[in-house]
C-alpha cells in the first residue's frame, strides 16, 4: 500500500462502524454500565462502540478523543497496513521518548483535561479511544499522578487500560 493508500484506508476505517457480531468482553460492559461518564470521538466507530457498551446512554463526545494518523516515511515502496501501523508505532515510541513536542501531543494535553474535568468530584469516565491516541494519553495521565491499575495493556479491540488518581 503506497503512502496515498494509508491514508484513504484510514479515513474508510474511521468512517466505518463495527460488526454486527463485535461484541465487548462481559466486564468491559459491566464497567461502562458503572461508569459515570462515558466519553468518545465523534468518528463513527467509536460511537459505534460506545454504543455497544451501553445503547441506552447518551455518551461526551469530543473530537480531542480522536486517533492520530498514521504518519508514513516517504518510502518508494508498497506495504501492508500492518507494517505502516508498526513503522506509526515505532515512531510515537521515539517520539515519546524524546517529548517531541507535536499537535498530536498538545491535544492529548487538552484531551486529559477535559476528561479530568469529566472526573470531577470522584466521577468515573469511560472513555472509548484508539489505540495510538490511547498511548499519548497514559504519558499524560501519568505525568499529572495518574496511576495506571495493574492488568494487561493491550492495544487490541475491546481493550482497557484504567487509572486513578493518587
Amino acid at each position: 500500500m503506497p503512502i496515498t493508500g494509508v491514508k484513504t484506508y484510514e479515513d474508510a476505517y474511521n468512517a466505518a462502524g463495527i460488526l454486527d457480531d463485535d461484541a465487548p468482553p462481559t466486564a468491559l460492559t459491566e464497567a461502562a454500565a458503572r461508569a459515570d461518564v462515558l466519553a468518545t470521538s465523534h468518528y463513527l466507530r467509536a460511537l459505534a462502540s460506545v454504543r455497544r457498551l451501553a445503547s441506552a446512554r447518551e455518551p461526551e463526545v469530543s473530537p480531542l478523543l480522536c486517533e492520530i494518523a498514521i504518519d508514513p516515511p516517504a518510502l518508494p515502496v508498497r506495504l501492508p497496513i500492518e507494517v505502516w501501523d508498526a513503522i506509526s508505532f515505532a515512531q510515537w515510541t521515539y517520539r515519546l521518548w524524546r517529548r517531541v513536542d507535536r499537535e498530536e501531543v498538545r491535544r492529548a494535553r487538552a484531551a486529559v483535561d477535559w476528561l479530568e474535568q469529566h472526573a470531577a468530584g470522584g466521577r468515573t469516565v469511560c472513555a472509548m479511544t484508539h489505540g495510538g491516541f490511547r498511548r499519548l494519553l497514559d504519558v499524560e495521565l501519568l505525568r499529572r499522578g495518574w496511576s495506571a491499575a495493574s492488568g494487561a495493556r493491550t492495544h487490541e479491540n475491546w481493550s482497557s487500560w484504567t487509572y486513578v488518581h493518587r
